[in-house]
């Protein structure tokens, strides 16, 4: 592929690309000295892994709103973390390439996710219900119930995020909206 067409098109690619070449050119000696190229090919990689952290943090984003949507569907803020939500898909959008779904490690984002909608719920509700925000990530805890095109394809079902959220939370009873 030409490198132009795969530097706008796929810059993870691209810059994994470059970083080896480097590398290997690093390897045959007949560089200058004046060249730090273990530092340049730092900073391709990182040109590459900049998106690929703009895509993971708003995969996070809404999977943290998401979760305080559905543990919570009575708060007062569920109308702004809809939209919050909308946004961040807007953005998240705007940096998807497909090629980025092999490197996206949903656990981890998942993870993070629940860390942040605790930390969220109990401070909405305030410090006297960081039990209640504890139990409702704790049962939320576990495999990361989505994959990458649930976010990130052509057919994204807002709906159909918050339900299976709900379906989660529900084998232990109705989750309780008088939370506050």
């Amino acid at each position: 592929m030409d490198h132009d067409i795969l530097y706008e098109t796929d810059i993870c690619t691209w810059a994994e690309q470059q970083a080896a070449v480097l590398r290997g050119l690093a390897s045959r000696g007949e560089l200058p000295n004046e060249l730090d190229l273990a530092n340049v090919v730092e900073e391709i990689e990182d040109v590459g892994n900049s998106p690929l952290s703009a895509v993971s943090s708003f995969i996070r984003l809404i999977l943290s709103h998401a979760v305080l949507i559905a543990a919570d569907a009575d708060a007062d803020a569920v109308l702004h973390w809809t939209h919050e939500i909308a946004t961040f898909r807007g953005n998240l959008m705007q940096v998807y390439q497909r090629s980025m779904r092999q490197r996206i490690d949903m656990e981890s984002v998942w993870r993070r996710a629940l860390e942040e909608a605790g930390f969220k719920l109990a401070a909405y509700h305030g410090a006297d219900t960081a039990p209640e925000a504890d139990r409702i990530v704790s049962r939320l805890n576990g495999d990361c119930p989505f994959v990458v095109e649930d976010l990130c394809g052509e057919s994204f079902r807002f709906h159909e995020l918050l339900s299976r959220l709900r379906s989660r939370l529900a084998p232990e009873g109705p989750v309780r909206s008088d939370v506050r």
